[in-house]
C-alpha cells in the first residue's frame, strides 16, 4: 500500500512497497508529486495497483546470474553444468540485455524465432525456454514483476510439411541407382521398398530371418549413447511391438538367397561385418564397407 507525505507547498511524496531484495529485505519505491493532495493520491492509487519493481530494471542475464547463485546449492553438479550451459546461451542473444521488468510475451516469441532461424533444435529450444520461465518465475516470487512473461508464452511446435510419397517410377529409379552403387546398398533399398522397413528395422535384419519366401521384420536396433569407443546399441522390438512376415518378390528373393549363400557363414547381419548389428542412421552404402 502506498504512502504520501508532503514535502512543501504544492510537493508530495508517494511511496510503495516494491518487493524484496536478493536477501530477502523489503525495499519501497518513492515517486514525487507535484500539485494538489487529489493529485497524490491519484498516484498513490496507480502505484498500489501496479507497483513498480524495485530490481526489475536488471537485465535478463543478471536475473539470470542472480538465480544460479541463489538455486546452485542444492543442485547437483549436472544439474548446474546444464544450466549454466543454456543460461550463457540465453544471455549471447539480445534478450539477455533486456530489463526484466521490460520484457513482454513478444520478446519471448520473437527470441524463440531467432532460435530456430539459427538453426537450434525444438528439444535445445525447449529447454532453454523452460529455464528462462524458471529463472522469471523466481523473479515473480521476488516480486520484481509481477507476472511471468514466458509462462504466457508457451512453445508451439512449427507445422510440419507433410513429405510426398515416392511414385512406383521413384522407386523403381531409386533401386536401379542402388544396384550401380554396390549389391549391398541395392539390397537395402530393395528390402526398404518391399517391407516398408524403417531404418532401424533395416539394420537389424539377419540372415536367418529368411524363411522361405518371406522376410521377419520383428526388430529394430537402437543407438543408446556414445561411448569412447563409438555409438552403443542394442536390439529390441519393433517400434510398435509388431511382428510381420513380408512375402518377398521374386528378384529380391533370388538376390538374398545368393547373398545369403555368399555371407551368412561369415557374419549374423545382412549389413554388418562385425558381432554388433550396424548403425541405423549409418547411410545404406556405407553400412558394409567393411565386407566389400
Amino acid at each position: 500500500m502506498a504512502t504520501i507525505r508532503k514535502r512543501g507547498e504544492g510537493v508530495w511524496e508517494v511511496r510503495v512497497f516494491a518487493g524484496r531484495d536478493v536477501s530477502g529485505k523489503p525495499k519501497q519505491v518513492s515517486r514525487t508529486v507535484r500539485g494538489s493532495k487529489r493529485d497524490a493520491e491519484i498516484e498513490a492509487a496507480k502505484l498500489t495497483l501496479k507497483p513498480p519493481a524495485a530490481d526489475g530494471a536488471h537485465s535478463v542475464g543478471e536475473l539470470l546470474d542472480e538465480w544460479i547463485t541463489v538455486k546452485s546449492a542444492g543442485w547437483a553438479a549436472y544439474t548446474l553444468r546444464e544450466y549454466t550451459s543454456r543460461y550463457n546461451k540465453i544471455k549471447e542473444d539480445l534478450i539477455g540485455d533486456k530489463k526484466v521488468n521490460k520484457l513482454k510475451v513478444s520478446d519471448i516469441d520473437r527470441w524463440v524465432a531467432r532460435s530456430r532461424e539459427a538453426g537450434l533444435g525444438e528439444a535445445a529450444i525447449r529447454n532453454r525456454h523452460s529455464a528462462l520461465r524458471a529463472a522469471l518465475q523466481q523473479a515473480v516470487r521476488w516480486e520484481w514483476i509481477a507476472t511471468n512473461p514466458a509462462a504466457n508464452a508457451p512453445i508451439k511446435r512449427p507445422e510440419r510439411i507433410q513429405r510426398a510419397a515416392m511414385t512406383d517410377d521413384d522407386v523403381r529409379a531409386v533401386i536401379e541407382a542402388a544396384a550401380n552403387v554396390s549389391e549391398w546398398c541395392h539390397l537395402a533399398m530393395r528390402l526398404a521398398a518391399e517391407t516398408g522397413a524403417r531404418r532401424s528395422e533395416i539394420a537389424a535384419f539377419r540372415w536367418d530371418a529368411l524363411v522361405e519366401d518371406r522376410l521377419v521384420v520383428d526388430r529394430q536396433v537402437i543407438v543408446a549413447k556414445r561411448t569412447d569407443d563409438g555409438p552403443r546399441k542394442r536390439v529390441e522390438a519393433t517400434k510398435t511391438g509388431s511382428r510381420r512376415a513380408v512375402a518377398l518378390s521374386a528378384p529380391t528373393l533370388e538376390l538374398v538367397t545368393s547373398m545369403a549363400d555368399q555371407w551368412a557363414d561369415k557374419t549374423t547381419w545382412m549389413f554388418s561385418p562385425d558381432a554388433e548389428p550396424p548403425n541405423p542412421d549409418w547411410k545404406y552404402p556405407g553400412l558394409t564397407d567393411g565386407l566389400v
